[in-house]
């Protein structure tokens, strides 16, 4: 079979689902907010400690290489034993390159985000995809979230650390992106590790609580459920205990991140993070870059391509004008060290 028309017909569909999608920019006079408060952003510190990596090489390509990888963290209060894995993408070229880390949904499977790690590597990035475990502890991450957020945001900035100390990677042009549960970690990162100089974020929302009791996330219902039933509350109880667990909430953070450095990518009939929470955390943020695709939560994979073309674009043009301003997404932490 002739396979001119196939390819045709794939170009056109490509074409015209990222005619579909709806481009806004940051609003002209938009004025960088004020950074996290203190009390906050001190909940993240943790006292720096050598890091034992591991790397085994399982592919080589002619631009870049992959490894499994993994790092003990060596932070108090965590198991040694549960050490942070992840894939790394490493360029082949002498020059320090610019690095991207990729943050997965919540099933914990890495194939959604390759698509974005090979493109990327084949455009000069080294590229992280950092292994997402929260879907075995989601239960007990429901009963105590703010904890829950503190210990996977200090796994996630033992990453940088290391990465930080890698001579083939260049930290100041450091990158984030994530979907879903990935998105919300993108922010955290985002919002708390000023070496994060752009990110992007898709299919996040605000406030946190209500995403989880409004949520049609099979996973989430169930986890949600379960959790409702150890703590004996209804679902108006359930939605207060959240409330009042959650002291730092996605709402919050993003009133105090860089919006100029930010990029949203929103899905208008999505119901596992609902629209209305997406809209409510743009508008938190100050409006930010946006992408607004005609999906919902899972058919948003119909415009991976086009998604990770225009996050990549994204991160170019942020990283050059990051490297004469020097502004990152938020600002230095002061921890005590």
């Amino acid at each position: 079979m002739d396979m001119k028309p196939r390819v045709t017909l794939c170009l056109a569909l490509i074409g015209s689902l990222s005619s579909c999608a709806s481009v806004t920019e940051l609003p002209d006079g938009y004025v960088v907010p004020g950074p996290l408060p203190q009390e906050q952003r001190a909940k993240f510190c943790y006292t720096p400690a050598p890091l034992v990596e591991t790397l085994n090489l399982i592919k080589e390509k002619k631009a870049y290489r992959v490894y499994e990888a993994e790092i003990h963290a060596n932070l108090e209060g965590f198991d040694e034993d549960s050490p942070i894995t992840f894939e790394y993408y490493e360029q082949t070229t002498e020059e320090p390159s610019a690095v991207a880390i990729l943050m997965p949904i919540l099933n914990g499977q890495k194939h959604v985000m390759r698509p974005f790690a090979r493109h990327f590597a084949k455009k000069g990035y080294a590229v992280v995809i950092i292994d997402n475990v929260q879907r075995k502890t989601l239960l007990s991450d429901l009963k105590n979230p703010d904890l829950a957020i503190r210990q996977v945001v200090k796994q996630h900035r033992r990453v940088i650390d290391w990465a930080e100390s890698r001579p083939e990677l260049d930290i100041s042009r450091l990158s984030v992106f994530g979907a879903s549960l990935g998105g919300f970690n993108a922010l955290y990162l985002a919002a708390i590790d000023e070496r994060v100089k752009v990110a992007a974020i898709a299919l996040v929302g605000g406030s946190l609580s209500d995403v989880l009791v409004n949520s049609n996330e099979r996973r989430i219902e169930e986890a949600v459920d379960a959790a409702q039933s150890d703590l004996g509350l209804d679902d108006a109880q359930f939605g207060e205990y959240l409330d009042a667990k959650i002291e730092t909430d996605t709402l919050m953070v993003a009133r105090h991140v860089n919006a100029d450095r930010m990029q949203m990518i929103l899905a208008k009939y999505d119901k596992a993070v609902p629209y209305q929470n997406q809209q409510e955390l743009y508008t938190a943020m100050g409006q930010p870059d946006a992408i607004t695709l005609p999906t919902g939560h899972v058919t948003a994979a119909a415009y991976i391509f086009y998604l990770r073309s225009s996050v990549r674009k994204f991160f170019d043009r942020e990283l050059a004008a990051d490297s004469t301003s020097g502004t990152a997404v938020t600002d230095a932490i002061d921890c005590p060290y």
